[in-house]
């Protein structure tokens, strides 16, 4: 959830109180005095799935898709993450070294299976339920054009100024420098689609 919804005034409950009754959560939520026009959270696959469910057949709210294009650093940052309990980082000087992690090729496959079975329901249901929602690439965040396509859908003047994520980015856009066996891993993607997304050193 946004970071000015983060403090000890706001009584959410815990998160065994969430997934008991996401509809109860979400109504707290709701309820919190703002002057913001907008105010959303993120959830990704195996997160608040109790909620999840809840907020794709709320009609009321606006969905945004983000998936990143790149697979590899996809699982990368998944794995990274799992070693440095870091799931989110706000602040630069809080930023651990990150560890190396070894890939393999099934668990690459496994993953990505996952998050396309994820992204196809949520796809599925906006689309059954005839919601408006907007697909998002990971990799586009940055761009002017992709950010006033964001910010038309919800119905918000754009900024002279570019919108900036409050997050601090935890690994490298050069995977030679996280994954402990690059070049096993090269040979193993050698004629794959996945070769390209290893090589890959963009956002």
């Amino acid at each position: 959830m946004a970071l000015d919804f983060r403090n000890g005034d706001m009584d959410l409950g815990s998160l065994e109180d969430r997934d008991a009754d996401p509809k109860g959560f979400l109504n707290r939520l709701w309820q919190i005095p703002t002057i913001s026009k907008c105010v959303g959270f993120k959830i990704t696959r195996g997160q608040a799935e109790p909620m999840l469910e809840e907020l794709l057949h709320d009609s009321r709210i606006k969905k945004i898709v983000l998936r990143r294009r790149n697979r590899l650093k996809t699982l990368v940052s998944e794995l990274v993450a799992q070693k440095t309990d870091q799931w989110e980082l706000y602040c630069q000087r809080e930023k651990l070294d990150p560890p190396r992690v070894r890939v393999e090729l099934n668990q690459l496959l496994n993953h990505v299976a996952e998050n396309n079975a994820f992204y196809d329901k949520i796809v599925h249901t906006l689309s059954v339920s005839t919601q408006p929602y907007i697909s998002v690439e990971y990799e586009l965040l940055h761009s002017k054009l992709e950010q006033k396509k964001i910010l038309d859908f919800l119905s918000l003047k754009l900024s002279y100024r570019q919108l900036a994520p409050a997050s601090v980015k935890q690994t490298s856009t050069d995977l030679r420098a996280v994954i402990s066996n690059f070049s096993e891993l090269d040979l193993a993607l050698t004629g794959t689609e996945f070769q390209h997304e290893l090589h890959d050193i963009g956002y």
